[in-house]
């Protein structure tokens, strides 16, 4: 199997199993939190990000993707704007909060492990 098969099936089952719960969100486009943008300082993880929300525009087409980024410096942020126009943003305290009220699943960025536990772990207790 070749990486980007992998990707493709991979990418296409996680759209599977997060379907039901994407579902529920009857009436309007499914939202992702997007928890990655780890840092800016080598290619490897600039591309993470980009590359993701590529994948997730391809199987999930109608959702609304926010970026909940670690570090969008050094261009990373314009250039995801400017490739991804429809991309929001949670950079903030405030701007997290209302992300976490509006979405309907997170998902963590690649990394070398779960690199937001903390993280992920206060999603799961204040959204359940």
């Amino acid at each position: 199997m070749t990486r980007r098969t992998f990707l493709a099936e991979l990418t296409a089952g996680l759209a599977a199993a997060c379907a039901p719960r994407l579902a529920a969100a009857a009436g309007r486009p499914p939202r992702i939190l997007l928890r990655s943008s780890w840092q800016t300082v080598n290619i490897g993880d600039i591309g993470h990000t980009p590359g993701v929300i590529r994948l997730l525009g391809e199987h999930l087409p109608e959702a609304e993707i926010t970026l909940w980024p670690s570090i969008v410096g050094n261009g990373v942020e314009e250039m995801l704007r400017r490739n991804f126009p429809k991309l929001r943003f949670a950079i903030s305290p405030e701007e997290v909060e209302k992300a976490f009220a509006a979405s309907d699943f997170l998902l963590h960025g690649s990394g070398p492990s779960l690199v937001a536990q903390k993280d992920v772990a206060r999603w799961r207790e204040e959204t359940g």
